[in-house]
């Protein structure tokens, strides 16, 4: 097994996640989003399908104890609350990816039902290095087609997350930091965040940028040695190409490098023309299941091919070899 680079301390772990994706909608759009694999699904909610398709995926992989919300910003989906009790009264841990643009009120609701571990996508501490992470909103017209960045909407982005992440602290969630790393141009923008991370006691995971290959790695190694990091300790999933590598600064405060090892399924990746060229990006990172904008589910295996071996509906993916396939990585 292809593990994260070094040779520290190793630990193994069982992967036991199923990501939902449980909207598309988001105010952002950040130039390294893969919007888990597609941009056309409906915004689930919960009810009796929902969990007998949640019911049939964990009779086939009983291993699977935690849900992690995707999206899309997961926050979006008004019926979040909702769906989470109703995991939760499955006896499902339940965890999210957010960009933290809720209010106190909404946090408070979503930890009420029993979301209480928050992943915050934070891309800048300050409006122009947040702003220059979007593609296409937070703009505002003037007269003509000019369009000119908008620092008001970017500024208000920023502080409403620094304020859910602070907040949700409060509240004693498990609180994480993401921050996606593209070229070594994002050093200045990532030790902003690397700071404000430090001075709250977060957490924080450098994420390197799926479709920008090695530079974004090397951009990330470079930032780490700037800043002293010393490796401690080295992570991986048994049934997903996650792990990690974590790293303490001088001061003791300690950083995780989340990368992907090459663990790819032979009934998906056999023949695939990345496999061959070496563009696959995220090997088999886990499964996620959406609802198209027809309300069917389905399984997604791949962020970046969608046919009959990556994307197929529950009824097919529960007969399928690829489950066969990842039952014999994670059942054993």
């Amino acid at each position: 097994m292809q593990s994260p680079f070094g040779e520290s301390p190793f630990i193994l772990s069982r992967e036991q996640a199923l990501r939902i994706k449980v909207t598309d909608k988001c105010p952002w759009r950040c130039s390294f989003c893969h919007s888990e694999g597609s941009r056309d699904n409906a915004d689930m909610s919960w009810g009796p399908e929902l969990q007998q398709v949640i019911l049939a995926l964990k009779k086939a992989l009983p291993k699977i104890k935690e849900i992690h919300y995707t999206g899309g910003e997961p926050t979006k989906n008004p019926e979040l609350a909702t769906i989470t009790a109703g995991l939760v009264a499955m006896g499902l841990e339940v965890k999210t990816t957010t960009n933290g643009q809720f209010n106190a009120e909404e946090l408070e609701r979503l930890s009420e039902a029993g979301l209480e571990s928050y992943n915050f996508s934070v891309h800048s501490v300050e409006a122009e290095d947040f702003l220059a992470t979007q593609e296409g909103r937070g703009v505002s017209r003037t007269s003509g087609k000019k369009r000119l960045p908008s620092l008001t909407w970017a500024h208000n982005q920023v502080q409403q997350e620094l304020a859910s992440i602070l907040r949700a602290k409060e509240l004693g969630a498990e609180v994480k930091i993401n921050t996606v790393i593209s070229t070594i141009a994002d050093m200045p923008r990532v030790k902003k965040v690397i700071d404000w991370s430090r001075s709250h006691h977060i957490p924080l995971r450098l994420l390197n940028d799926l479709g920008n290959g090695m530079e974004s790695i090397l951009a990330i190694r470079d930032i780490l040695k700037s800043l002293g990091a010393e490796e401690i300790l080295r992570k991986a999933n048994v049934g997903s190409s996650s792990c990690s590598t974590v790293y303490r600064l001088p001061d003791g405060y300690e950083i995780a490098f989340k990368q992907m090892r090459d663990l790819k399924l032979a009934s998906m990746c056999r023949g695939c023309p990345r496999d061959q060229d070496g563009s696959c990006e995220e090997q088999f990172y886990g499964i996620r299941l959406e609802q198209r904008a027809d309300k069917q589910y389905q399984v997604r295996l791949c962020l970046q091919e969608e046919n009959d071996k990556t994307t197929m509906s529950v009824e097919n993916f529960l007969v399928s070899d690829a489950l066969k396939e990842i039952q014999s990585l994670i059942n054993d």
